[in-house]
């Protein structure tokens, strides 16, 4: 796609300046930083540009339902030794829960509308919408620092393109999806089954 923005957030503490984000642009030109506001700000500002734009997220973004009790909390198939319910994950995927909504909401103010959520690439590539997805930078994989970790996940999104899904790292029949959750509580999507539905997981 030559009209694609890619960007991705590696979450944390905002205080303890544990947040970095990253982005490739349509032209080439490359953007990171580690603030929330302006990652939030130049989401918008790509949307307002006509840009498609797929951001992602390094935190958990959905989990398993299951109906064993034993393997309820278990990893997600795919994740490995990483996973969402151990202490590191747990506390991503809360942390990135609450940023995750903060930037829906600040792209919302700053456009003055809600932009729609598609978690299928077929639907993002046919609808005016942004392509929400979850980063997992292995530890074999992580860089120095947020920004550079941010950095690893956009290129391997790119390097996933034409057809990111059959990418897809974590397969899971039946989940929970907090991105949903938080699109829903956005405005991003009035459909209450993207509480059923996973996203895209590229996997570095």
């Amino acid at each position: 796609m030559r009209n694609l923005a890619i960007f991705c957030a590696d979450v944390g503490s905002i205080k303890k300046n544990r947040f970095g984000w990253a982005a490739t642009l349509p032209d080439g030109h490359e953007l990171s930083g580690v603030s929330i506001e302006d990652f939030a700000a130049n989401i918008a500002n790509q949307v307002e540009l006509g840009s498609k734009v797929s951001v992602g997220f390094e935190c958990p973004l959905f989990v398993p339902v299951r109906s064993n009790p034993v393997n309820v909390n278990s990893a997600r198939k795919g994740e490995g030794n990483r996973s969402w319910s151990a202490s590191a994950g747990a506390a991503a995927l809360g942390t990135g829960l609450v940023e995750v909504l903060w930037v829906m909401n600040k792209v919302t103010s700053l456009l003055g509308e809600s932009p729609s959520a598609a978690f299928e690439w077929s639907r993002f590539l046919d609808t005016k919408s942004i392509f929400l997805w979850e980063a997992f930078v292995t530890s074999a994989a992580k860089g120095v620092g947020h920004i550079e970790d941010a950095r690893i996940a956009v290129s391997q999104f790119e390097a996933s393109l034409p057809a990111p899904m059959s990418m897809n790292a974590v397969d899971e029949e039946s989940v929970l999806s907090l991105v949903g959750a938080a699109a829903l509580r956005a405005g991003w999507s009035d459909d209450i089954a993207v509480l059923s539905e996973p996203c895209l997981v590229i996997k570095a």
